[in-house]
This record gives C-alpha cells, structure tokens and sequence, in this order.
C-alpha cells in the first residue's frame, strides 16, 4: 500500500478538491477536510497502482503531492548514540551496524515531536455494611455491593529528531533511549536542553541542510485516519486504549524527505 501526501499548501488551486474528490472517490466535503490541515497533510491510503493515479492528477492540477510506500518508512537507524567528527556524523544502534553519514551529503534535518496516551478503565467492587438491609430482611442480608468505574489517563511525550541524506539513508534520534553524552561538553542537565543542544549540532554540522520544527506540534496529532486508530487491550476486567502517534510522526518525516528530494520543499 502507498500514502498519498501533500508536503506543500494547496493554496488558490480552486480544483484541488474537485481532483481529490473525483480521484479517490470521496464526497467534495470529506476532500476540502483532508486538504484543510497544514503539510504535510495524508490524504489517502491506496494501492500502488491508485495511489501514483491519484499523485498525477493531484500534480497536473499544480499541487505538490507524492506517494510513500509504506515499506520506506522502516529503513533507518534508531541511534543510541552520536558521533560528532568534523566531516561526518556516525548513529550507533543499540545494537546493529552504525550508519555514518557526511554532513556535506546530509539534507533533511527534521525535529519532531510524538506522544503515547494511554487511557484504561476498570471496575471496582465495594462491599459495606447495611443497616437498612439488614433490618427489612430481619437479619438474613447484612452487607451490601456497590460497583465504581474507575478510569485513569496517561500521557508521555518525546521529541525525535530524523536525519536523511542524499541518498535517502537515514537516523532517527529519539529523546528517550538516546545517551546524551555523545555531546560532550554541550550536554545539558535535563532531557529538553539536551535536545536544543542537539538541534544547535547538527545545524552546525549540516549549514546546507533543510531544517524545519512543523512535526513538533504536527506529530502529536492523533494518528491520521489513513494509519489506523487507537489500539484497545482487554485484559481481564481491564480495558486499556493506547494511542502512539509516532507511525504518524514517521510518515510524516518521509513525506517532507521525499518533498525537498523532489524540489516541492522547501
């Protein structure tokens, strides 16, 4: 399957929604909605075939939008630490071969941010004392029960950043995981400085490399309809709802990487 993707606004393309509507065969009114967020905006998940249709009817009306195998995603190293050297820049996994990149080559250097919510919920039974009861059944029925529903909420957020260079190789640098002291003496107390510290680096690094912040407050959005919703766990009395908008955030990455491969970007 593909993802159709727009990395730039539509703008005054006033057919744009018509296009959309009549390619992917959605009511005008679901095609201005998918249109309306900021890009990168998923438009659609399609067949291959489909989705490359859809690309060119979506480019003919002079709007810059690709389409993502989803296989392309999951082809990048995760780092657990940073080498910083003069020329080139080595991501090593917590366990795999390093990826080593030039920073003359790099060219994408996005700063992103992803949240996990987890919600639950189960029910709790209370059982007292009941002097009424007691007294109406002369004794027979002592006690009663009572049944709570008892919900709880947890959110986690962390920023990543994701590194590409020419050739499309690429390093995921997550907050959580990563082991700051790759930075030596710009290592910062807490986890957020550490971050900007790490954003100061590798713009240092890359001067000649797209950089953009948008996926900080887009990648928190709740997974985009074409990625699926919340995951539901239930265990014994238990309910648990857990959404991650990382695969968001991940394809999201991909299509501004593919977007400045392309020339739509920046």
């Amino acid at each position: 399957m593909k993802i159709v993707a727009l990395v730039r606004p539509a703008g005054e393309v006033p057919e744009a929604a018509q296009v959309l509507a009549a390619a992917a065969g959605m009511a005008p009114a679901e095609a201005r909605m998918r249109l309306a967020p900021e890009p990168p905006a998923l438009l659609a998940r399609l067949a291959p075939e489909a989705a490359d249709a859809l690309v060119k009817r979506l480019q003919d009306a002079g709007l810059a939008a690709l389409a993502i195998d989803e296989a392309e995603t999951a082809e990048r190293v995760t780092a657990r630490t940073v080498t910083f050297g003069a020329t080139q820049g080595t991501f090593t996994p917590r366990s795999g071969a390093p990826l080593t990149l030039a920073w003359e080559d790099v060219t994408v250097i996005l700063r992103g941010n992803s949240s996990v919510r987890t919600q639950s919920e189960h029910t709790e039974k209370k059982t007292s004392v009941a002097l009424g009861t007691a007294l109406i059944t002369g004794g027979l029925k002592m006690t009663k029960t009572t049944e709570t529903s008892v919900r709880g909420s947890q959110e986690e957020t962390s920023q990543q950043f994701f590194v590409f260079d020419r050739d499309g190789r690429g390093a995921v640098i997550p907050e959580l995981g990563l082991d700051f002291s790759c930075l030596g003496p710009a290592m910062q107390p807490s986890r957020t400085a550490n971050m900007v510290a790490l954003s100061k680096l590798l713009r240092e690094r890359a001067p000649t490399a797209f950089y953009d912040e948008r996926l900080l407050r887009l990648g928190r959005r709740p997974l985009p309809f074409v990625l699926g919703g919340a995951v539901q766990i239930v265990s014994g009395a238990t309910s648990h709802s857990r959404i991650n908008t990382a695969q968001g955030l991940d394809v999201l990455a991909e299509a501004m990487r593919q977007g400045v491969a392309r020339g739509f970007l920046p």
